[in-house]
């Protein structure tokens, strides 16, 4: 059986490696994949806050000069109660209007960087913070008078992944627990043939170094019926004949001059 305890072992340890690399990159994907439908969704809610400033930006009216631009970013951000803030910035990066209390001077670092990267085009990115996601607002000339910024926590995607990962988990716990059943089972029925004939010959092997070492005491083992195996025969024979060529050459040392 220790045969087919080794193989099984091994059958099981490469499923459980599979498994959890399958776990893990399953879990990355889903992350990668949530987060840009989150990211997705707010260029979409960025896009129609802006349209109201656009329309005032293409009859040239400066961002800042917006009436009840207070009352639109709220009524943006209560479409989603998770939304920590909305900015409304001009073309060189100050907030002119917010849904904060104390709204900082500018837009954060990450978000100048990204959207010099952007363009012109609707961005959304993923820092330690959380989600930031603009969109530009195109001015009458044609080009860009500011944009909407909003700020979106981290900790609902975390908690997704955490929760995903969970479930893949268990899943594939079970998955493991049953491939185990099932390769001890193939392996048993599989290897059946071939284990048995390991095990006899590993009898037959433990038998016969019992009976050398019996023998070499003094104390000759008698031979059992299970231990008369062809196995068995011939290494007592190949015994027998060692100790005729020792006993051979030790009287031809004696007998020399």
């Amino acid at each position: 059986m220790a045969l087919f305890w080794r193989i099984w072992a091994a059958v099981t340890l490469v499923n459980f490696a599979v498994l959890t690399i399958f776990v893990g990159l399953a879990t990355l994907q889903f992350g990668s994949i949530n987060a840009g439908l989150v990211g997705e969704r707010l260029v979409v809610l960025a896009g129609r806050t802006a349209a109201p400033f656009e329309a005032a930006a293409k009859i040239g009216l400066p961002l800042s000069t917006v009436r009840n631009a207070k009352a639109l970013l709220e009524r943006a951000r209560q479409t989603d109660d998770a939304i920590l803030t909305i900015h409304v910035f001009d073309a060189a990066g100050r907030i002119v209007h917010s849904t904060a209390t104390s709204a900082p001077a500018a837009i954060p670092p990450e978000a100048v960087a990204a959207r010099a990267a952007a363009g012109r085009t609707p961005w959304h990115r993923e820092t330690a913070e959380g989600f930031l996601s603009s969109i530009d607002i195109a001015s009458r000339a044609g080009i860009s008078a500011g944009g909407i910024l909003i700020v979106y926590p981290g900790g609902g995607n975390v908690t997704q992944v955490r929760a995903m990962a969970a479930e893949l988990a268990l899943v594939a716990v079970a998955v493991l627990l049953a491939s185990a059943a099932l390769s001890a089972l193939w392996l048993r029925l599989g290897l059946g043939r071939q284990i048995r004939l390991f095990e006899a010959i590993d009898s037959a092997v433990a038998g016969f170094e019992r009976g050398a070492w019996r023998n070499a005491a003094g104390r000759p083992t008698p031979v059992t019926e299970g231990d008369a195996g062809e196995l068995h025969s011939l290494l007592e024979a190949v015994e027998t004949r060692y100790r005729a060529t020792g006993r051979a050459l030790a009287a031809t040392r004696d007998s020399a001059p």
